[in-house]
């Protein structure tokens, strides 16, 4: 009975700290926008918390982070430190979180790409795009789709 209950202590104290060590997306939208909602969607379903912003304006968002216009797209994300712009998918996302790259302020996925994650249908694969990271220095390929 004793290991019994270990097992169910060790068991809660995961599910717990699990709980606890999510992550949480900052997502600034258009309140009438459906495919950052799909995004957002996605990415609760992949175990990040998302709180939404509905903005017309975050423009100041952007400067803040350095984002360049030609890397713009219809939603911005704050997670942890980083500018997530637009359709990026949840993989590039944690790969960012787990480098943690001192020289970038974040990645794009510029446009409306329309097999991003949020653009694509259910179960099409994501293709035809690239994820830049960007930085006041300059602009690097991050992954290609």
């Amino acid at each position: 009975m004793k290991l019994k209950n270990k097992i169910l202590a060790f068991t809660l104290a995961m599910c717990s700290f699990s709980v606890a060590a999510k992550t949480t997306i900052e997502l600034y939208k258009s309140p009438t926008c459906g495919c950052c909602k799909e995004w957002a969607a996605i990415m609760e379903e992949k175990g990040y918390n998302v709180n939404v912003h509905h903005q017309n304006d975050w423009s100041e968002i952007k400067k803040e982070f350095a984002l360049p216009a030609q890397l713009q797209s219809c939603h911005s994300a704050v997670i942890d430190g980083y500018l997530i712009e637009g359709h990026v998918p949840e993989a590039d996302i944690a790969r960012l979180l787990k480098e943690r790259p001192d020289e970038i302020s974040g990645i794009a996925a510029p446009g409306m790409p329309k097999d991003s994650p949020g653009m694509a249908a259910p179960g099409v694969e994501y293709q035809n795009f690239k994820v830049i990271s960007f930085s006041e220095q300059g602009l690097g390929l991050y992954n290609q789709y």
